[in-house]
């Protein structure tokens, strides 16, 4: 198999850093609560599908949540290139500006999806906002062909890692679990939490067997990375042709399901995620267990 060459080179680098590197991340600090939410996302209504948002949150803040996530692109909407350009905004955005001030009033991190505009293009990025301010963005990096031709997003080059409430965590979107390398590079850089936002508005003939697969996507990315995984999803009523079920879960690194949404229902789902789960007999393996000689013959493979 071979790999396009920025990914070969990413990879390479990711496992000689790892190999040199001697220093481990550092566990979380103490138990966190995390919601994820899922519900219909209005296509192209930015300041409708904003008013969702602060109802959520206000929800999420009653159950004393450290964390909420929306699905991707939640503000804008998804699927073709009106919608996408009708619903995109710049950072610089007057309600945008006006929602991330608001979290001033309180300490919760809200992770959420919008198609963000700029002078490249649109990117379909998640936004990092806590305490007035934003602390960061994540760009989805692996783009299906829907993503690259019809809705014309620019792709990401990086996978942050962030810290806070005693944790470290990073963000992947959709396609990107599809793989092992964003969560991989988020693994290596600290990352104990994996938030992974979807818009899945699929097929019904091949519904059931994606809700499948990208489950088991995330079971995988889980165990092998040790990360606590989040997922947050759409859901489509109203459009036979390409329902949205929802499936948006809380996972441990076990692999295991903490809490979950019922298949297309409109719901908050709150768990707790906390440092006994990191911890061996509960997780068994570690990528530190990895011999020098296999992260060599990897990257060897990796350039071919």
């Amino acid at each position: 198999m071979s790999y396009p060459r920025t990914m070969t080179a990413l990879i390479v680098a990711l496992i000689c850093s790892f190999v040199f590197s001697a220093a481990p991340s550092l566990a979380m600090e103490r138990e966190v609560t995390i919601s994820t939410w899922q519900g219909p996302s209005l296509d192209g209504d930015f300041a409708a599908n904003l008013a969702t948002v602060r109802r959520v949150v206000a929800k999420a803040l009653e159950r004393g949540s450290d964390f909420v996530v929306f699905p991707e692109t939640f503000l804008s909407g998804y699927g073709d290139l009106a919608t996408v350009e009708k619903g995109a905004r710049a950072m610089d955005d007057p309600e945008l500006r006006k929602f991330i001030a608001e979290s001033a009033e309180h300490q919760m991190t809200i992770l959420l999806g919008m198609a963000r505009l700029t002078e490249r293009g649109i990117w379909n990025t998640v936004i990092v906002v806590e305490n007035g301010k934003l602390t960061g963005t994540y760009d989805k990096c692996m783009l299906t062909g829907g993503d690259r031709d019809r809705m014309k997003f620019v792709p990401g080059e990086d996978v942050p890692v962030f810290e806070s409430h005693g944790a470290k965590y990073s963000v992947v979107i959709c396609h990107d679990t599809s793989f092992p390398h964003p969560a991989l590079l988020a693994k290596l850089r600290g990352a104990e939490i994996l938030f992974t936002p979807h818009f899945n508005s699929i097929n019904p003939q091949t519904v059931d067997d994606h809700r499948k697969w990208v489950r088991n996507c995330h079971v995988g990315l889980a165990c092998l990375m040790k990360l606590a995984v989040v997922r947050s999803n759409v859901v489509v009523t109203d459009k036979p042709n390409s329902p949205g079920y929802g499936d948006s879960f809380i996972m441990s690194p076990q692999g295991e399901i903490i809490a979950a949404a019922e298949l297309f229902r409109t719901e908050l789902v709150t768990a707790k995620v906390g440092p006994e789960m990191f911890k061996i007999p509960h997780v068994w393996a570690d990528l530190d267990e990895v011999p020098d000689w296999l992260n060599e013959a990897l990257a060897e493979e990796m350039k071919k």
